[in-house]
């Protein structure tokens, strides 16, 4: 094996031990809701927000007629489950809008 054919797989080696040095770190920090975590304001169903939740408004922004605002304390919580398509979508939207992943679809 010549110099350079070394170097290539050396080269090529290091960069797949970075992607999942990148990867694990990524899996490590990403946040989740956590049902066990929800707010008591939410109402019972499959949608809810957690106590990840920083007030941002994107949830109630995207869904208005699901979440709401827990004024006291400052966090949203899900106060009507969707029913129809449109709101379960809206409802949908508002869960990949939220910057801290604090809605949860698995209550």
């Amino acid at each position: 094996m010549n110099n350079l054919n070394f170097i290539g797989i050396l080269h090529s080696a290091i960069a797949v031990f970075s992607l999942l040095t990148l990867a694990l770190a990524l899996d490590t920090f990403c946040v989740m809701s956590d049902k066990s975590k929800k707010w008591p304001d939410n109402t019972g169903g499959k949608f809810y927000v957690d106590d990840q939740c920083i007030d941002c408004d994107a949830c109630r922004s995207e869904a208005p007629d699901n979440f709401t605002r827990n004024d006291e304390h400052g966090y949203s919580f899900v106060y009507k489950q969707p029913v129809t398509p449109e709101e379960i979508a809206r409802c949908q939207a508002a869960l990949e809008a939220c910057p801290v992943e604090a809605i949860g679809k698995d209550g």
